[in-house]
């Protein structure tokens, strides 16, 4: 099911996706969750850059290629960081479904073709 949602290993990718819905459910509970909220998503995007630098896949001469690994490493965390947070407020029915929310789209949601599809706008200009 996670094999190749991000580019290392599915125990790794799995391991790292709880962690970060967990931190999550922990900021949402937080007292300034919404500072929370902000903080995690430009922690987390500054961990994606940084594993995009280290391990995004080799060089390649495609200008969108780095943009292509950024969103393929960055989203996934972002969506599950989001989901931790939002499953703390709330009944059962609605912590069941953000989770099933946040499964489909870390399973569904195109990552690369997105980031392609950014990188080729940025290269237009517009």
């Amino acid at each position: 099911m996670i094999d190749g949602l991000l580019p290392y290993a599915p125990a790794v990718t799995g391991a790292a996706l709880l962690a970060v819905l967990l931190i999550g459910v922990v900021a949402g509970r937080a007292k300034g969750r919404w500072t929370a909220l902000a903080a995690g998503i430009v922690v987390i995007a500054a961990v994606g850059v940084v594993l995009t630098a280290v391990g995004g896949g080799p060089p390649s001469d495609e200008p969108g290629a780095e943009l292509t690994a950024l969103y393929t490493i960055t989203l996934p965390l972002v969506v599950a960081y989001v989901a931790g947070w939002l499953v703390v407020r709330g009944g059962w029915l609605r912590r069941v479904l953000v989770i099933a929310v946040g499964a489909v789209l870390l399973v569904a949601f195109p990552y690369a073709a997105a980031g392609q599809a950014t990188a080729e706008a940025f290269l237009r200009g517009g």
